[in-house]
């Protein structure tokens, strides 16, 4: 059962990176993740080993700069909304091992690359990098 649920929870994993995020950036190594793990798609924004606490810190805060109102979700997750045009958009922010991912639905692909650059921005004023 449990090598069951390991292999749902591994493809759901692979399906939600695989329809993330579609813009490549990274924090400190640059997303070069054709050398990396092969379940994850070269559109996460690379992390390291910072903990989730620290990251979804950097996350809220770049999000808020950039008019989204951020809503902590999970331990690892946030949601993101704004109102553009009078339709709310939103996103679900998820910082899985040593990636975030986000979801792409009904989000235009300018406003995800904007949250995803000051998401890095955030990320690389954080120095301390390590697990808090």
């Amino acid at each position: 059962m449990k090598k069951v649920l390991s292999i749902v929870v591994a493809s759901v994993a692979t399906l939600a990176l695989i329809t993330g995020c579609s813009a490549t950036v990274g924090a400190d190594k640059s997303a070069d993740m054709e050398s990396g793990d092969a379940t994850l798609c070269k559109t996460a924004v690379y992390v390291g080993d910072r903990g989730n606490k620290s990251v979804l810190k950097a996350v809220e805060s770049a999000g808020e700069k950039n008019g989204w109102r951020m809503t902590h979700f999970k331990a690892n997750a946030m949601i993101a909304e704004k109102i553009i045009d009078n339709k709310e958009i939103s996103t679900t922010i998820q910082v899985a091992k040593e990636h975030i991912t986000c979801s792409k639905d009904h989000v235009p692909q300018n406003e995800l690359e904007n949250l995803r650059s000051s998401i890095v921005e955030e990320l690389k004023k954080d120095k301390s990098g390590g697990r808090h």
